[in-house]
């Protein structure tokens, strides 16, 4: 079971580097086992690319959706997530914005189900939060900037020194949050 592991991190680890282009050959080395020995856990690259994909969904998606009450609970649940790992982030952006051809419809749908579940969910925290009188923008456009806020945080972490993106986190939030709340006098 331990090599089934360490085959399945490597492959992680080179999808989000490669994406599809890795090979079973660099895995195999990676991993320090003969190619053939990864036929005895996967019948081919596109299932173990599938099964990969597959658990990082869950993943990503459990952890996620465990704070869903506050907005600023998810937000840096989101960050958390990723925390220090540039191949998570880079594993995600490369899923979403150059997903493998092979990749199945039920995979295709359960990212999209989960992805429309999360906008849902952060929407509904905001609309509650309008209805306390706490919240003055429309949910919708709220929801459009969170979701931008992050994505644009997340990115930069890849573009820029990580360190220095992170350290403003707090600050970013409570920025962000001064610009869609009822300033109380």
């Amino acid at each position: 079971m331990e090599t089934k592991k360490k085959i399945m991190s490597c492959a992680f680890e080179l999808f989000a580097k490669k994406g599809v282009r890795l090979s079973l050959s660099e895995i195999a080395t990676e991993v320090g086992i003969k190619k053939a020995s990864i036929y005895a856990h996967y019948d081919n690259k596109d299932l173990l690319i599938h099964k990969v994909i597959e658990e990082e969904i869950e993943k990503y998606f459990f952890e996620i959706n465990q704070e869903n009450d506050d907005l600023e609970k998810i937000f840096f649940k989101v960050l958390e997530y990723y925390g220090n790992s540039q191949t998570k982030l880079l594993f995600w952006k490369r899923l979403l914005l150059f997903p493998p051809k092979a990749l199945s419809p039920d995979l295709i749908y359960k990212i999209n189900y989960m992805t429309e579940k999360r906008y849902e969910v952060v929407k509904i925290v905001i609309q509650k939060n309008i209805q306390n009188n706490t919240i003055c923008k429309d949910p919708e456009e709220v929801s459009l900037m969170f979701f931008s806020l992050l994505h644009g945080l997340l990115s930069s972490v890849l573009i820029y020194h990580p360190q220095d993106i992170r350290n403003h986190y707090k600050n970013i939030w409570i920025n962000f949050w001064n610009s869609i709340t009822i300033r109380k006098v």
